[in-house]
């Protein structure tokens, strides 16, 4: 029944080899993240600081100057956002627009939660500017709005992959949240420990290059070790809620277990590299415990596709779909990704200077 529900893919085929679009879904989707996790991190770490910041210059003054970044990391996040958006509709678009579809205003609000998102870190950032005392509850906002977002992305993407449901979510009406899937609970409380976690570290860079106070060095690894640890046990509840059925396929699919075991020594590595990073250490500390947070992201967005791909085997295989590349599409993405990534290397070394004065 539920085969018949499924539309059938772009008859035109793939624009390029399925591998090449997984690569780069996932390089972006992790790009994103880091972003999500500075915008989700940073607003923790506001939040954390929020009372003691009132008897604390440093810490009042690590707020002050944090708030800034908040709205741009947003900005970033939303920004890379699209492109791993768009790599799954050229995967998986008959699955993708249904699951659109099938949540209904939902998915629509998300683009308003991300405005909310935004208003009220602009907000932050402007009252502190003008030496307002920032309080628990425009950073305690912007988390439950963001943490809201990151239910529905999760709802989207279990239903996507879940079309024997969709029947059943059909008749429920088209403007309820998919709450069916096991693993949803554990994705959303992965996903949000990971940022936070991800956010800790690069107010620890920031703060080592001069960007931020001294103080945001020790705060940020402060908030990023325990949520390190946490994130690793969510990541193995995450693992441990999938049907027996679906964890089977997953680690018999094609790099499905190489690269679940791939994230696992990650995010077990992360924890001891950022207690050496929080006992000492320069710039590269902090830099190489983002750098294995980052690599722990990356097989995560490839496990992520690899768990897709095993759940939508019964009735779906990218093999099936022909590909027809066209080569000059994709390479004037990469030459505008790349020169892309320059500019903003290029503009944040130039802010530099300005910035730590």
């Amino acid at each position: 029944m539920s085969a018949n529900l499924i539309p059938s893919y772009d008859m035109l085929g793939l624009p390029a080899p399925p591998w090449l679009a997984q690569a780069l879904m996932a390089l972006t989707l992790a790009l994103h993240w880091t972003f999500l996790g500075g915008v989700v991190g940073g607003t923790a770490l506001l939040l954390a600081n929020a009372r003691r910041a009132r008897a604390n210059p440093d810490l009042a003054e690590l707020s002050r100057r944090l708030t800034p970044f908040l709205p741009f990391f947003l900005s970033m996040a939303m920004t890379l956002g699209i492109a791993p958006l768009l790599f799954v509709q050229v995967l998986y678009g008959q699955f993708f627009y249904t699951a659109n579809i099938l949540l209904g205003w939902w998915w629509l609000g998300m683009l308003g939660l991300l405005l909310a998102a935004f208003a009220l870190l602009w907000f932050g950032w402007h009252r502190q500017a003008e030496g307002k005392p920032l309080g628990l509850v425009l950073p305690a906002l912007a988390l439950l709005v963001l943490a809201k977002a990151a239910v529905i992305l999760s709802s989207n993407a279990t239903l996507a992959q879940s079309p024997e449901t969709w029947q059943a979510a059909w008749a429920r009406g088209m403007n309820r949240l998919f709450t069916g899937d096991p693993a949803l609970v554990p994705r959303v409380a992965f996903a949000l420990s990971g940022f936070v976690a991800t956010g800790g570290l690069i107010a620890a860079i920031l703060a080592q290059t001069g960007l931020l106070p001294a103080a945001g060095r020790r705060e940020g690894l402060g908030v990023a070790l325990p949520l390190l640890g946490v994130q690793l046990v969510f990541w193995l509840w995450l693992m441990a809620s999938l049907p027996a059925a679906q964890r089977a396929q997953l680690m018999a699919t094609e790099g499905g277990g190489a690269l679940w075991w791939a994230a696992t020594i990650a995010f077990l590595a992360v924890i001891p590299a950022g207690v050496l990073a929080w006992r000492g250490g320069g710039l590269g500390a902090p830099l190489a415990v983002a750098g294995v947070q980052f690599a722990g992201l990356l097989a995560w967005a490839l496990t992520r596709d690899a768990l897709r791909r095993a759940a939508l085997a019964p009735v779906f295989s990218l093999s099936d779909v022909p590909a027809h590349p066209e080569w000059s599409s994709f390479a004037m993405f990469a030459v505008v990704f790349v020169a892309g990534l320059g500019v903003i290397g290029w503009l944040v070394k130039m802010s530099l200077p300005a910035a730590k004065a």
